[in-house]
């Protein structure tokens, strides 16, 4: 029985027959060759499978080797733990021996360099995950979402000094900033300005009768030009906000489309940025998704012993927070439950777009709202009525003290 030896090192892959070498190889691209082996991809090792089928059996140093060589039909076994242990034991004197480096001084400098440069590579390599990308788009939005009200809420308080009648008839922020970039003092407001900007023809004529009857002070010129350059700050600002949603929707219809079909893509998005990533997510249970964004409320709850939370980012889903409060807790648990399936699949199968997942899931919500339409009853529990009982000796006794009160004083 012919039996062959396959030893893998950083620097290239070598057969040997008992203790003879018949074969060596040498990594041209070291770090790129043995990282795509570790990977289970036979890039490098093509021409060295047409030789190991002379052999009846194959052992190999390495797992990923085991699965390269099973998927050519050859027979593999991995080598024992301690034979393993004694070629890492003697690596450097082996690749001197194998031809793979002139001597320990040159090898030392190659195994270096080979070091830092797999290094890179995997930092490059992690870099370039499109979820990483994602989670530092949501963030940034959610920062612009910031920073834009902010603004917003300065220039309101600072225009409404001078007109602040604008501020009750005009709650779109957008429309409010163009108004003061455009016309500055109130009575540049005219007609025509507020028909560019697609203002209703009723609210166009309290706009002009405020205008005449409005009791905020002169606007100086100075105050005028600081708003103009604060209102065209928050248009930029609301313009990058639309590029940033558009970049989500793109990055999650390609990253995980079925979690942006049962979530929307933004709050699908600060899922995974809570996360971590994308392929974390996909290894949490489903009552982990749950209560993602309530980790404060959930270790309080440990600490204290109250209820848990029920719902962390899921609460922004609009089948969560627009039920009544008795059936968010199942509507949550039923989201995360569909959650938890879809994004497996979107990590592990690479798969497209399944319309079933949240079918099912609202068919889930269908029936949750049809059996638990009412409130529930409270039970008189042995707790319950101790509790009460509680109530009812303490409003006693405030009530006995009150009246020994009005005694004394009168």
């Amino acid at each position: 029985m012919k039996i062959a030896n396959v030893v893998l090192f950083e620097l290239g892959i070598c057969i040997l027959e008992d203790t003879n070498l018949i074969y060596v190889k040498k990594f041209e691209n070291p770090e790129l060759e043995y990282s795509s082996i570790l990977q289970g991809e036979n890039n490098g090792i093509g021409d060295l499978i047409p030789k190991l089928r002379d052999y009846d059996q194959i052992r190999v140093n390495n797992k990923s080797l085991v699965e390269i060589l099973q998927s050519e039909n050859i027979d593999v076994k991995l080598m024992s733990d301690s034979r393993q242990n004694e070629i890492n034991q003697n690596k450097l004197d082996l690749i001197v021996k194998f031809g793979l480096a002139e001597n320990k001084e040159e090898l030392s400098a190659i195994l270096q360099r080979f070091a830092i440069n797999l290094s890179s590579m995997k930092v490059k390599k992690t870099s370039e995950k499109l979820d990483l990308h994602l989670i530092q788009a949501v963030n940034t939005l959610d920062e612009l979402d910031e920073i834009i009200n902010t603004i917003s809420t300065r220039i309101r308080e600072w225009y409404g000094l001078h007109f602040p009648e604008l501020d009750y008839i005009l709650q779109n922020i957008m429309t409010y900033a163009s108004i003061v970039k455009d016309a500055g003092p109130r009575e540049n407001i005219t007609k025509e300005l507020l028909g560019q900007l697609d203002v209703p023809e009723k609210k166009i004529e309290l706009i002009q009768q405020a205008i005449v009857k409005s009791q905020g002070g002169d606007l100086t010129s100075e105050s005028s030009e600081s708003l103009k350059i604060l209102a065209s700050q928050v248009i930029k600002l609301s313009e990058l906000r639309t590029s940033l949603s558009d970049t989500i929707e793109n990055l999650m219809e390609t990253l995980a489309p079925n979690i942006k079909n049962i979530l929307t893509a933004i709050i699908g998005a600060r899922l995974i940025a809570k996360a971590g990533s994308l392929s974390k997510l996909a290894q949490m249970s489903s009552s982990t998704i749950q209560i993602i964004g309530a980790e404060k409320a959930l270790f309080r709850a440990l600490k204290t012993g109250t209820r848990p939370p029920k719902h962390g980012l899921l609460f922004q889903h609009p089948s969560v927070h627009a039920a009544p409060k008795w059936q968010r807790g199942k509507i949550a648990r039923a989201l995360s439950s569909k959650i938890a399936i879809a994004v497996r699949i979107d990590v592990y199968r690479n798969a497209s777009l399944d319309t079933s997942i949240s079918e099912k899931l609202n068919r889930r919500i269908e029936t949750i709202q049809r059996i638990y339409h009412e409130p529930p009853k409270v039970k008189d529990t042995f707790e319950n009525r101790f509790v009460n009982k509680r109530i009812k000796k303490s409003l006693k006794f405030k009530k006995r003290n009150m009246y020994h009160g009005k005694r004394r004083r009168y």
